[in-house]
């Protein structure tokens, strides 16, 4: 059967409106189920981006005085947390929330569980020994890492991540436990939310505290799957 010019003209013309109308569901779908996940992942206090963020190159060093680059970021999902070994509340409560994490995926999932990164914001005290010394409480396989002052600023700058020392608290602080006083140091302020990163070494989320094992758990299980 042959079919006139009009006729295919026509053809194409309907099978153009179907392939737009093609793209145009697929794109709803798509939207859809990046909404859904986004309030999903609000509902646990993590904040998707849909546009991800990217890590520039870096060079610190990991808790055994070895080099750790953008490179060793990249193969696994990571979470990163800037903190520092003398915090006295925030930080050993997020690394303990970490550490019951990493033990409940360990248990639950079949995929590699998340590396976890730990980065100083006080380098002129956390040296490779002493992350190592605070890390040895915690799974042996965190990462704790410091370095140039510099470089470990710019690596925070990636993850939104500010910090600087408060000013220092003059008056004596009466300590009833140890009966003595004792003046306490300027303590550092820092961001306290933690960074996913994908095995591509880029920054897709990003984790709001207060952090609970349970909520990491769903979150991580919620982007990983996406």
């Amino acid at each position: 059967m042959k079919f006139s010019l009009t006729t295919k003209l026509g053809f194409l013309s309907f099978g153009g409106v179907y392939l737009a109308l093609a793209v145009i569901l697929g794109s709803l779908y798509v939207l859809r189920a990046e909404g859904r996940l986004i309030k999903q992942l609000d509902e646990v206090g993590a904040t998707f981006f849909r546009e991800p963020f990217t890590v520039n190159t870096f060079e610190l060093f990991d808790q055994n005085s070895q080099e750790y680059t953008l490179e060793n970021l990249r193969g696994d999902w990571n979470l990163v947390f800037f903190g520092f070994t003398s915090c006295p509340d925030i930080c050993p409560l997020t690394m303990a929330e970490l550490d019951k994490f990493v033990r409940s995926w360990s248990e639950s999932e079949q995929d590699p569980k998340p590396k976890i990164v730990m980065a100083t914001v006080d380098p002129a005290n956390d040296s490779p020994a002493e992350m190592k010394r605070y890390l040895s409480r915690f799974d042996n396989e965190f990462v704790g890492l410091t370095g140039d002052p510099m470089a470990l600023n710019e690596f925070a700058k990636a993850f939104f991540v500010g910090f600087g020392e408060s000013e220092k608290i003059e008056s004596k602080l009466e300590e009833s436990h140890a009966g003595h006083s004792r003046k306490r140091e300027g303590a550092i302020d820092h961001s306290s939310h933690l960074s996913i990163v994908d095995p591509e070494g880029r920054f897709v989320a990003a984790l709001r505290p207060p952090h609970r094992a349970r909520d990491i758990v769903k979150a991580m299980k919620l982007i990983t799957k996406k």
